[in-house]
């Protein structure tokens, strides 16, 4: 399986808008991260835990301040046709939950350690009834 099999689209938001805009985009989306385009080759990441730590904890007021105060420069991405071996690997290394998704130079989506957790969860269990099944027809 790879990248593409399971990425989704990513929300792409400009560096001027407030925290407080972000966080309701993403709450209308129920995800938990945006992606800031500073420009072609510049990107970062603002997630919730940022909203949190960088701005209700510090009391700061969400209306006055842009996400490109709080956003992470990303440090890496994927390429959509890689194995999803390699995004857990990342991962792990990297110590990240998110992962953009790259094609042909351009981000295309973006993949979370929960959603790959979630396939190899199904992934087992549809191994799972199948044995069962299989060893169902045995017996008989």
């Amino acid at each position: 399986m790879i990248v593409r099999d399971i990425m989704h689209s990513a929300t792409i938001v400009e560096p001027e808008i407030t925290v407080s805009e972000a966080a309701k985009l993403m709450r209308k989306k129920e995800i938990g991260s945006v992606l800031v385009k500073v420009h072609s080759k510049k990107w970062g990441m603002v997630t919730e835990r940022d909203i949190l730590n960088k701005v209700v904890a510090e009391d700061i007021t969400p209306t006055k301040m842009a996400v490109k105060e709080i956003m992470t420069d990303l440090r890496c991405t994927i390429d959509a046709d890689s194995p999803l071996e390699d995004a857990t690997e990342i991962f792990a290394t990297e110590k990240i939950r998110r992962l953009p998704v790259m094609e042909t130079g351009k981000i295309v989506g973006i993949i979370t350690s929960r959603d790959v957790a979630r396939r190899r969860s199904y992934t087992q269990y549809k191994k799972k009834v199948e044995y069962s099944r299989l060893s169902s027809n045995h017996i008989r």
